[in-house]
């Protein structure tokens, strides 16, 4: 059988030692369609590697169409290529990158409501179970759907580890990192699979969040325009930070231009080492992800 996967990204320091797991932190993100690792060794507070595998696309043969991958089968096939993800380490988080969430304040939250918070914005499917995760800078709970073949696949290579959301895991990120950097309105603008996030922040507290799905450059320009206009944000002063995967998305940096005046690409975490083989990587890309270590979700 063709392998389920294809790597996007595979970079590991020569450092790293595959019997040595338990003085390493692993930190994944997962969505429907990719998987993204990285590992941490605690006793240097370096990164020594980081791994990005995509679902397969099986094109059909002769005119014959070949049935996709599902989501089990794209997970075994990642860690069959990947022996060492199944190890055990010191510490494994997982967040999950989906669009459906929502974030509710503390008080006004319930935790017997979370499905009538889901189903005030999204319609929630019968294969879905909800999660909530406590942002406790923001005061906040992040309400979230995760279908149930997603859950079960990653119970079977992560064991006994609970997932939260890709949103909290990107708002406490971007909190830590600029809270004593920044004291006026700032936008981060997070590129992932087929969605971007808004985020407005003033390194006190954060005034808006949300998640659009995009299939070109020119909606996330519609979108971010339309939410500045909409909180009374002028592009010309307001800077822009640029997070996740935005040479992915050709001619967007240059599109932005025409309407931002000042943008700036994310920076990473300066509380620690990465090995030099991450300098391939441009400083923004996987942000969240390499601060998953330093949010307390």
């Amino acid at each position: 059988m063709a392998n389920q996967h294809t790597f996007a990204v595979n970079l590991l320091d020569e450092s790293f030692n595959p019997e040595e797991t338990r003085n390493y932190g692993l930190a994944v993100t997962l969505s429907d369609v990719s998987i993204s690792c990285c590992i941490l060794d605690f006793r240097r507070n370096k990164f020594l590697g980081l791994t990005r595998c995509v679902r397969a696309d099986l094109k059909p043969q002769d005119g014959v169409s070949i049935a996709q991958p599902t989501i089990m089968e794209f997970l075994s096939s990642v860690s069959a290529a990947i022996p060492w993800m199944k190890s055990s380490f010191k510490l494994t988080k997982i967040a999950f990158d989906g669009r459906k969430s929502t974030l509710v304040p503390a008080f006004l939250f319930d935790p017997n409501e979370t499905e009538h918070y889901m189903n005030f914005n999204f319609r929630q499917e019968q294969d879905e179970k909800i999660f909530c995760d406590h942002l406790m800078p923001m005061d906040a709970w992040q309400v979230f759907a995760i279908p149930e073949p997603v859950v079960e696949a990653a119970r079977e290579v992560f064991p006994r580890i609970g997932m939260v959301h890709f949103s909290s895991l990107l708002i406490e990120s971007v909190w830590i990192n600029y809270k004593n950097r920044i004291n006026s309105p700032h936008v981060f603008l997070n590129l992932r699979d087929g969605l971007f996030d808004l985020m407005i922040f003033d390194g006190r507290q954060m005034s808006y969040f949300n998640t659009f799905p995009f299939q070109n450059p020119e909606d996330v320009a519609y979108y971010l325009i339309f939410v500045l206009e909409q909180m009374n944000f002028n592009p010309e002063n307001i800077p822009l930070v640029l997070l996740g995967n935005v040479e992915t998305v050709d001619g967007l940096p240059e599109l932005l231009h025409r309407y931002i005046r000042h943008i700036e690409p994310g920076r990473r975490n300066e509380a620690y080492k990465y090995s030099y083989i991450l300098n391939q990587l441009p400083p923004q890309t996987f942000f969240p992800l390499l601060n998953f270590f330093s949010c307390a979700l």
